[in-house]
């Protein structure tokens, strides 16, 4: 889910008074969070959604220094910094994942850690009563490729940040689904979405992108709002998705951020150092032709409009078409 810290900016003062003063939460929302928890369908080679210290245990907090001998350099604050040294942080300070860059650097650069797949979750009390239970999905790295198997174009970015939520009616009886994808998401009725075990919604998270699709198979076809910034070529290019299940994640652990918020969440940092588009030319030992910046890495869960009212995306995201 790609924002940019500019947005951060904006919405910081509302996030961190959403933090404070929540509205009230079901009282037991534990077990309303396990048991609509998504059943996740992914790529075997692909990572799984994360709890968000193996990244911090590898990544350098960082502040933006803007004098004139740095001439706008970052500059390291914390190597390995702890989960409460983000607490309350600014837009000027970022992660970053030691040693690696998106900007030159492939997957192989950046680890896979054997951690139990984790997922933050958040129950939101709407107003007319009705409930709006939230996963939050954390991926140490976003890196999507125009072909699963031959890829020429690469976009890459640290800490993407995706989320999918469950609405429940007044009466307590599931709605409504709705699932990131890329700037934006769909809602799909419960009633045309796949279940599995009888409450938990089925979710295929595309290869790379980790965007959150509500059915199975190629998604991304002409006409489709997924496209990559123009400032690239000139021109939208198409950015279309692959999904598979191959693994399928179905007992993730929830960690409930809206009862006991980490210090993290009201982090209005960048989770990565940039998001990036790389070109490749044909053929096998082919090298890069074009590095291009177009974004800042995603802000957290707090810093995205959906966090500061729920309801949003099932009121203005589009109705899913399968696409």
């Amino acid at each position: 889910m790609r924002k940019t810290v500019v947005a951060a900016v904006a919405v910081c003062a509302v996030a961190l008074a959403s933090l404070a003063s929540p509205r009230s939460a079901p009282a037991d929302t534990a077990t309303l969070l396990q048991k609509y928890l998504p059943t996740f369908e992914l790529y075997s080679v692909d990572r799984r959604p994360s709890a968000v210290g193996p990244f911090l245990a590898h990544a350098d907090l960082e502040r933006l220094s803007r004098n004139s001998y740095s001439g706008g350099a970052w500059q390291v604050v914390i190597r390995n910094p702890p989960a409460a040294a983000l607490a309350n942080g600014s837009n000027q300070l970022r992660l970053d994942t030691r040693g690696c860059s998106p900007a030159v650097n492939l997957d192989a650069c950046y680890a896979r850690r054997a951690t139990p797949p984790t997922v933050y979750g958040r129950a939101w009390a709407a107003p007319g009563g009705s409930t709006v239970l939230q996963y939050w999905l954390f991926y140490a790295l976003d890196d999507w490729r125009n072909s699963p198997t031959k890829p020429t174009l690469w976009h890459m970015h640290e800490g993407d940040w995706e989320e999918v939520s469950v609405l429940l009616s007044p009466a307590g009886a599931p709605t409504e689904v709705a699932a990131s994808q890329h700037d934006l998401g769909v809602h799909r009725p419960w009633s045309r979405t796949r279940i599995a075990n009888g409450t938990h919604p089925v979710v295929w998270v595309a290869l790379g992108s980790h965007a959150n699709y509500l059915l199975p198979g190629f998604h991304g076809t002409a006409g489709s709002p997924h496209v990559i910034s123009p400032l690239f070529s000139g021109i939208p290019l198409p950015e279309p998705d692959f999904t598979s299940s191959q693994v399928t994640v179905s007992a993730a652990t929830v960690v409930d951020v809206g009862k006991n918020p980490p210090p993290w969440l009201s982090f209005a940092g960048a989770w990565g150092d940039g998001s990036y588009v790389l070109l490749h030319g044909q053929g096998a030992g082919a090298k890069a032709t074009a590095h291009l910046r177009i974004s800042d890495s995603p802000p957290g869960p707090a810093f995205h409009s959906i966090w500061r009212d729920p309801l949003v995306q099932f009121l203005s995201w589009p109705a899913d078409d399968g696409h």
